[in-house]
């Protein structure tokens, strides 16, 4: 951690009497602008050590590739495809919502996206969510698929905020429809925030399509909601 961090994880410059998406969106997003590299550095490597003692070897992960200032999940990615688990990376859809797939190692070739900023896979074409699925029914773990959910902020009831692409909400629903054909394939999603982004609900609207996570990991490690 930073030395000028607290000791608790919070962030105490949030106002919490703003509730709208967007006033919060912007604040967070503020914060996240403001913190330096070596802490995020650090962050990953807290958040990759927790999520390599939750999450089996054998178990197929969803992951994605950070954007400045989100919690960088790539340290973890990295040990985990070292311990033989399989690991796929979001590919953003020429038209609709829902996210492809497409397998990851730390030698594989990345492009940025022509118009969002963000990273993606280069090399072949995206694969349906129902891959994911596919690929998690061969495994033997006890929770055989992890999606690891970008988050700008996460109420402690589960309620999630997005960067506003809708991209997670539709693509998690169509992922939660394909599960429920396979009833031995079991799924859990991780919401994946700076511990100071974890706020009270009603903090920010949550609407019915809003995805909702039971567990979160941050900094400080894995935790249930």
């Amino acid at each position: 951690m930073s030395s000028g961090d607290c000791g608790c994880g919070c962030n105490h410059g949030f106002d919490m009497s703003v509730h709208t998406k967007p006033e919060v969106r912007r604040r967070v997003r503020a914060a996240r602008a403001a913190l330096s590299a070596a802490e995020l550095a650090d962050r990953g490597e807290a958040m990759a050590e927790s999520l390599e003692r939750h999450i089996h070897p054998a178990t197929v992960v969803a992951g994605y590739v950070p954007m400045q200032g989100e919690p960088n999940v790539l340290p973890f990615l990295k040990r985990h495809t070292l311990r033989s688990g399989p690991v796929y990376l979001p590919v953003i859809p020429p038209t609709g919502h829902i996210l492809g797939w497409a397998p990851w190692h730390p030698q594989s070739p990345m492009r940025r996206h022509p118009k969002l900023p963000i990273y993606e896979p280069a090399h072949g074409s995206p694969l349906p969510s129902g891959v994911l699925v596919d690929h998690a029914s061969t495994s033997q773990c006890p929770t055989s698929l992890v999606l690891l959910v970008p988050t700008l902020a996460l109420d402690t009831a589960g309620a999630r905020l997005g960067q506003g692409g809708g991209y997670y909400d539709a693509t998690t629903a169509k992922l939660f429809e394909i599960l429920q054909e396979h009833p031995k394939v079991s799924c859990e999603l991780i919401a994946v925030v700076h511990f100071g982004e974890l706020m009270e609900p009603g903090s920010f609207p949550v609407e019915s399509h809003d995805l909702r996570a039971a567990r979160a990991v941050t900094e400080y490690g894995v935790i249930d909601l």
